[in-house]
């Protein structure tokens, strides 16, 4: 028989073991609840576990301890009761965790659009955030929302078109980095009344569209140290141009 130290351990390796299976994980908390009633390890352990269900993650929302409870508010398996149910203990840091999971659904995504700057941050990157939403977002008093809102790995192409002539150069800066923008978007913001912006779409353009002579033609216009490189750029794409007609 094992002795109550070796037997913890046991229940340690096992939620702490990604191939566990729900049914053992929700042993694992009733076991804690009952013979370590003051200690969360295991229980945050399993708030934690890609495969614990809806059913424990409702269970555990109801533990009064704040980390697992914020574990549970940011499980892709939490259910929409649990969401709502955990958005009316009102603790910040709840709202934070439930505004970054994919999983909520929109009703409590609307509400938290209307919550503290910090969650708001936290929601205008979420995946899920619908485009109505989005839209609402790019709206934002809080640049430090709308540049959030750029990081959004799924944002509306209407909405990456709107924060393009966003009226902060941050904003327009940080929406350079998404993986989908457009090469007619980096185009358009090729003519950016900002050199920073500039040479950021400069920086862009050489990795993911140096061949895109249109968005180099439009840097070239402008007589600063960004335009002379995309001039140089211009010319060596003539010149390859021109020793592959020759090579043909």
């Amino acid at each position: 028989m094992e002795r109550p130290e070796e037997l913890l351990k046991s229940w340690i390796r096992l939620c702490t073991d990604p191939r566990t299976p729900s049914e053992l994980l929700e042993n694992a908390t009733y076991w804690e609840s009952i013979n370590h009633s003051k200690d969360f390890t295991l229980r945050l352990a399993v708030a934690k576990h890609r495969s614990t269900n809806a059913e424990t993650l409702s269970k555990l929302s109801m533990v009064k301890n704040l980390s697992v409870q914020i574990a549970v508010a940011g499980h892709n398996n939490l259910s929409e009761t649990t969401a709502a149910d955990l958005l009316k203990l009102q603790v910040r840091e709840l709202r934070r965790s439930l505004a970054g999971n994919p999983s909520i659904p929109v009703f409590v995504m609307a509400k938290l659009a209307k919550d503290f700057d910090d969650v708001r941050v936290r929601l205008a990157k979420n995946p899920s955030l619908p485009a109505s939403l989005q839209k609402k977002m790019a709206g934002e008093k809080s640049s430090l929302i709308r540049r959030s809102l750029c990081g959004n790995r799924r944002l509306h192409s209407a909405i990456m078109e709107r924060l393009s002539r966003d009226k902060e150069a941050a904003v327009r800066l940080a929406l350079l980095d998404h993986p989908d923008i457009p090469r007619g978007g980096l185009k358009e913001m090729a003519g950016d009344v900002s050199d920073e912006v500039r040479a950021a779409v400069f920086a862009r353009a050489m990795v993911d569209f140096s061949e895109e002579k249109e968005i180099f033609k439009t840097l070239a216009k402008y007589k600063d140290a960004i335009g002379e490189e995309a001039q140089k750029h211009l010319d060596y794409l003539e010149n390859v141009g021109v020793s592959k007609n020759w090579d043909g």
